[in-house]
């Protein structure tokens, strides 16, 4: 048997030995289903499906811990993600992880963790340790009064990093602009504490702040970054139809790099203004107004950007809600041309006891500062869709899909990008559990050296100890 084959077999014989000991085990949980803990993918590749998540307490039960051990076996085609001379590789990832959750009135935690040791078959990149987590703790000394903090943690060589949530939203499909073809690992942290206060049954006040921070063990060829955003908002209900809702960000970036000139530090004032008109439960009107200033260090662009838009959301009944809104913006930089474009969301949701799925279409623009190529201001035009679906309390399936097109402000250069996934997982013990993600990642520029395929396949193992730490 060759290392491809005998890798995986010795490490699936330890992973199966270890756990053993929870066969026999009773768990307060059912297989398959909201209150299973699902199959973690590989460390570096943040799940965007939701088959990666902290645990979901039974109805009436307080806190749980759960610690778990997993074997994941990946395969990529393209490692270095070039359009010529691609490498294939096969990758082989152990590692333990934690599921963490607390659910009282006054305090509320969620953890998920992955730490893995990853080796690479035909030796294409140097073994390494990963991380990908992600934390959330909430404190209410009153009800009134909630203190939060949000973490999310990568430590990775995978060349592309997929969007992650930021400002307390859930991650959309897609990937974060530019490519990382180095040949070492990176951190990404992001924390974000925030505190809200609800000052009366109408009205809410809050802040927030991110400190973002991307680490490479490359600092010649990629920029170190680090972000420092602020932002209070505010949030008053007139009347049962009626509510304004204020928000100003602050933000503030530093680049560092040993050797050559580094992106330039910058600052941004973004404020932010909302009324919304309530006709009844199912339908509300919104006017929306963004404006942007950026001061940038030389040789780097200042610019302003003014986004007017108007939306409605819908609610067809309790689990189908429809979101449209559509506006345009304009940019206006200290040198050069204009640049303008629509602004767009237009996005169903439907949620049931089986099956999740989103379509939307997304049109508007980004200022791409903390990833690896920090291209800058660019317009964009996308669409996603995605679904997860119960077959069976044990089966559930899904899909990610996404298409996005970019145009950069100050860059000469056009991208299309591409990602589908198909996700699948399956318990085959209370204590067992398989999972299998297959996909595609291209990007079509209109510079050649940034154009890529990639196909890629996960299968994954993994065993849950019992519940070390349950109450109600």
């Amino acid at each position: 048997m060759n290392r491809k084959g005998l890798v995986p077999a010795l490490i699936l014989a330890f992973l199966i030995g270890m756990a053993t000991q929870a066969a026999g085990q009773v768990s307060p949980y059912q297989p398959g289903g909201a209150e299973q803990p699902n199959v973690p993918v590989m460390p570096g590749t943040p799940d965007l499906t939701g088959t990666s998540a902290p645990i979901s307490l039974p109805s009436g039960q307080r806190y749980a811990i759960q610690p778990y051990i997993f074997v994941t076996e990946q395969y990529t085609s393209n490692v270095y993600l070039t359009k010529e001379n691609k490498r294939e590789d096969w990758i082989t990832t152990l590692g333990p992880g934690i599921r963490l959750s607390v659910n009282d009135p006054g305090f509320g935690a969620d953890l998920m963790g992955n730490f893995g040791y990853n080796w690479y078959a035909n030796n294409t990149k140097d073994d390494y340790w990963s991380v990908d987590g992600t934390l959330g703790l909430r404190y209410n000394p009153t009800p009134q009064l909630t203190f939060r903090v949000r973490e999310y943690i990568l430590r990775s060589e995978n060349t592309v990093e997929q969007n992650f949530a930021q400002g307390g939203q859930p991650a959309q499909p897609g990937n974060l602009a530019g490519t990382n073809r180095g040949n070492t690992p990176y951190i990404r942290n992001v924390v974000e504490p925030s505190v809200d206060w609800q000052f009366s049954r109408q009205g809410s006040v809050g802040i927030l702040y991110r400190n973002n921070i991307l680490r490479n063990d490359d600092n010649i060829n990629y920029d170190d970054s680090t972000e420092n955003y602020v932002r209070p908002s505010i949030s008053y209900w007139f009347n049962q139809r009626n509510n304004i809702a204020l928000d100003y960000g602050f933000t503030s970036g530093e680049y560092t790099r040993e050797v050559g000139p580094a992106t330039p530090d910058f600052t941004s004032h973004n404020p932010h203004g909302r009324y919304t008109y309530r006709f009844d439960a199912q339908m509300s009107m919104f006017l929306d107004y963004i404006y942007s200033y950026r001061d940038s260090d030389e040789p780097g662009f200042d610019y302003n950007v003014n986004n007017p838009s108007v939306g409605i959301t819908y609610a067809f009944n309790p689990t189908l809600i429809g979101t449209a809104q559509v506006g345009y913006f304009w940019m206006n930089p200290d040198r050069g041309d204009d640049f303008d474009g629509v602004t767009s969301n237009l996005s169903i949701t439907q949620r049931d006891g089986r099956t999740t799925y989103t379509l939307a279409f997304n049109s508007g623009y980004e200022q791409d500062q903390f990833g690896f190529d920090n291209l800058g201001f660019n317009k964009y035009y996308g669409g996603s869709a995605s679904i997860s679906h119960a077959l069976t309390q044990r089966f559930n399936i899904g899909f990610v899909g996404s298409a996005l097109y970019r145009e950069y402000a100050f860059v000469d250069r056009d991208d299309w990008v591409y990602t589908a996934d198909a996700n699948a997982r399956y318990q085959l013990l209370q204590w067992l559990s398989v999972g299998c993600r297959a996909g595609y990642l291209a990007q079509d520029s209109d510079l050649d050296v940034n154009s890529y395929d990639e196909w890629h396949v996960f299968l994954t193992l993994t065993a849950t100890f019992d519940n070390l730490l349950y109450g109600r």
